[in-house]
């Protein structure tokens, strides 16, 4: 597999967000240079975001951090949300496509930018500041931005720009009809248009509880339940075949109240484990974790500490484990 990691602190989050301690670009460049494994890709998952008409472009908000990663050798995987201020309309969907566009575009050249994931969980549709399913029309953007993605990747001869999107782990007869709606308004270009196919999957915070027995063979079951579900019962409803990879765009457990740093770190080796033994029969290629660092070591809410470091940048158990993942685990340059 090829792994990766959301290089910031700030997360979205379901319940109301809190303070973010300051980015420190230095110690994060530092944290990430110790995290990868020499002569191994590692990819940076980045965000941007779609807010509408006169909206700051995606090479303006995050193209100095592609270029800066991709010179210190990292790969980045650009993930563009829709969430338009105005909570979405047909106009945005276009100012959407136009957005994804142009971001091909203007970063496409920079050979470090390897893949672009279009909307980000777009079937939930209860979180605006962490889904795009919230607002009007995600669905469409999602359909149509893959389209255009690729059809400017393959137009510049952009050919690492892998485009794809993904889906968060959900249950309830709505998932399925987000799938059939992929198949019914895209179609073949839709999937002619698919390099790979996502999963959001949170074991033991968002979803079923790891129960009172063992969390590793809890967090087993749950990750390869959930990735049989996503390959035998949901891409075929697009009509997305196995030949389109599956990669975990993210993953995680944050530490905080009633969460040890020791969990975490079972709950990262079992999920990664579950994935590494299903890669081949469910034709998995990624790993990406959520996140390097916490937002706000100090706050209550576990959504605050997602990181793998604390918000100083010192690290938690988990980035050594992590790290040994990472070697193991990955493929070579």
């Amino acid at each position: 597999m090829v792994f990766g990691i959301y290089p910031g602190g700030p997360a979205g989050t379901v319940g109301p967000s809190g303070v973010v301690a300051p980015e420190d670009p230095e110690k994060r460049l530092a944290a990430l240079g110790q995290l990868r494994a020499p002569g191994r890709p590692f990819v940076l998952h980045l965000y941007a975001s779609y807010s509408g008409p006169g909206g700051a472009s995606a090479e303006q908000q995050v193209g100095q951090q592609v270029a800066d990663y991709g010179a210190a050798g990292f790969l980045t995987e650009l993930v563009l949300t829709y969430r338009p201020v105005d909570g979405g309309s047909p106009a945005d969907v276009r100012g959407f496509v136009s957005f994804v566009r142009s971001t091909v575009r203007s970063l496409g050249p920079d050979g470090g930018l390897v893949s672009l994931q279009v909307t980000n969980e777009a079937n939930v549709t209860n979180a605006p500041n962490a889904s795009d399913g919230y607002y009007a029309g995600a669905k469409d953007a999602l359909i149509q931005g893959v389209i255009a993605g690729k059809d400017e990747a393959r137009r510049g001869g952009f050919a690492q720009v892998r485009v794809g999107f993904n889906w968060a782990y959900a249950t309830g007869p709505s998932e399925q009809a987000f799938w059939r709606y992929l198949a019914q308004q895209g179609g073949a270009a839709f999937v002619g248009s698919l390099d790979w196919v996502g999963l959001d999957a949170y074991p033991g915070t968002w979803g079923p509880s790891l129960g009172s027995g063992d969390p590793a063979t809890s967090t087993r079951q749950f990750m390869r339940s959930v990735l049989t579900t996503l390959r035998s019962k949901y891409t075929p409803l697009a009509g997305i075949p196995r030949t389109v990879p599956l990669q975990i765009c993210e993953s995680g457990y944050p530490t905080g109240l009633g969460r040890t740093e020791a969990m975490q770190v079972t709950v990262m080796r079992a999920s990664i484990d579950a994935v590494d033994q299903a890669r081949a029969a469910e034709n998995v290629t990624g790993y990406r974790w959520f996140d390097l660092r916490d937002a706000d070591s100090s706050s209550s809410s576990f959504e605050q500490q997602y990181g793998i470091m604390r918000d100083d940048y010192s690290p938690k158990m988990g980035f050594s484990a992590y790290h040994r993942l990472i070697a193991s685990l990955s493929v070579p340059h």
